[in-house]
């Protein structure tokens, strides 16, 4: 069987979504490394102050893939990637709509901040959205399947949502 197109990647809108992640990553690891060493690895608050080292550390690492985000589209399937944490394969024949649109924001525990949403965040006039955007609900570019709603924010959106369409055939 061969190719009828190659595969393009696109990249993110740019944010400073990273920095909001990176701050406080960094803060949470450094204060938490500093109770570890005072404390002597010992103590009552022992588990408080791992968990504060670790979600620094998820943080960071969330910031340090920051800039592997992309949006492949080959002949079958969009993948939307975020370094090892985030991969996405939509089969491009499963795709309904494509719209563009601002998304509403309600106060749900997820992982959404400026400039930066990653994996399932709930929308309040949408539902459970799988994130891998630059933005948290503004100019979100929503693909919506059959079974499940991705948000992503590519740079060339009208590039993009031209390449997909042709490779969609519509």
């Amino acid at each position: 069987m061969t190719s009828n197109f190659e595969k393009r990647v696109y990249k993110p809108r740019p944010s400073t979504g990273w920095a909001w992640v990176g701050v406080p990553g960094s803060i949470l690891l450094g204060i938490g490394l500093s109770l570890l060493i005072q404390t002597g690895f010992t103590g009552p608050f022992i588990v408080a102050i791992l968990i504060t080292v670790l979600t620094g550390i998820m943080f960071l690492t969330i910031t340090v893939c920051f800039p592997s985000m992309r949006y492949e589209i080959d002949d079958t399937s969009l993948i939307l990637t975020y370094g090892p944490l985030i991969r996405y394969v939509i089969d491009l024949e499963k795709i309904k709509s494509i719209k563009r649109r601002d998304l509403g924001f309600v106060f749900v525990s997820s992982f959404r901040f400026p400039g930066l949403a990653l994996f399932s965040i709930p929308y309040p006039e949408v539902g459970s959205v799988k994130m891998c955007a630059t933005a948290a609900n503004r100019g979100i570019l929503l693909i919506e399947t059959e079974s499940e709603k991705y948000g992503l924010t590519p740079a060339d959106e009208q590039d993009f949502v031209a390449e997909l369409q042709k490779r969609m055939g519509k």
